[in-house]
């Protein structure tokens, strides 16, 4: 019998990681799944979830956590896989990344960088 169990582990601020783990037949397989972290030389929030595009939504692994999500234009890339524009709200902030979608569910996301008023 296969087993999975899923955690989502806070860090300071919308910081988190999530860790799964499968037990096949004994056997425990663990893994880091989605992570969202704070860049050293820029400040901004950036990482990993996955994508649930019927939904309209991006989230951790195991699907505890969503978020509403707008899923833009499709392109391939010059390697030939299909990708496609996200754009999604978590907490205050505002992010944009890229759905791999002919590969996997991975949605790379970056926090979108405000930019200052020039008067």
């Amino acid at each position: 019998m296969t087993k999975f169990k899923s955690k989502v582990k806070k860090g300071k601020g919308l910081q988190f990681y999530e860790e799964g783990s499968i037990v096949h037949k004994g056997k425990k397989f663990t893994s880091t799944g989605a992570f969202l972290g704070k860049h050293k030389k820029t400040g901004l929030l950036g990482g990993i979830l996955y994508a649930f595009p019927k939904e309209g939504k991006v989230g951790d692994w195991a699907g505890k956590k969503k978020y509403n999500a707008k899923f833009g234009k499709e392109w391939a890339s010059s390697f030939g896989d299909i990708r496609q524009s996200v754009k999604v709200r978590i907490g205050d902030k505002e992010f944009t990344g890229t759905y791999f979608k002919s590969g996997s569910d991975i949605v790379r996301i970056r926090e979108k960088k405000k930019l200052k008023k020039v008067m």
